[in-house]
């Protein structure tokens, strides 16, 4: 159940990574979230108060994306220091695996009712091209999301 939790986390994760920095890496993370936003207007035939819905969506994934890589770069570092050891501190691993639970349930709880609001600002034809469009990028990249 735990590795279930674990795995869908990590899933969700780098879906709200590919959001915020989707496109080109040259330009800012705000600059690839409104790229993302484009398309998915332009492709969903979004109109201007479901544009704005997204947009405000998209605002808040990019205001918590910086407090999500500082979380994973403290992670990383925390790693780091462990395998420095010359044996494994199994409180200091299981204090950093139950940080890191209890982050991952809020990014998932976060992404989720995200998800539910772009459902719910889109028409039952925008939500059927939208799970097209799913199944396209799903098939792009082999079933490895």
């Amino acid at each position: 159940m735990i590795n279930r939790k674990l795995h869908i986390s990590i899933l969700l994760a780098v879906v709200v990574v590919a959001l915020t920095v989707a496109g080109c890496y040259r330009h800012t993370p705000e600059e690839r979230a409104n790229r993302v936003v484009d398309h998915i207007a332009s492709k969903l035939d979004l109109n201007d108060t479901q544009k704005a819905k997204l947009n405000a969506i998209k605002d808040e994934f990019v205001a918590k994306a910086p407090a999500w890589r500082k979380t994973r770069e403290e992670t990383f570092t925390e790693l780091i220091t462990l395998m420095k050891e010359p044996t494994i501190d199994q409180g200091k691993l299981n204090a950093l695996v139950d940080k890191n639970k209890g982050q991952a349930d809020e990014l998932v709880g976060f992404i989720f009712a995200k998800y539910a609001e772009f459902h719910d600002l889109l028409t039952p034809e925008q939500r059927e091209k939208a799970a097209k469009e799913m199944e396209e990028w799903r098939g792009h990249h082999g079933g490895h999301y």
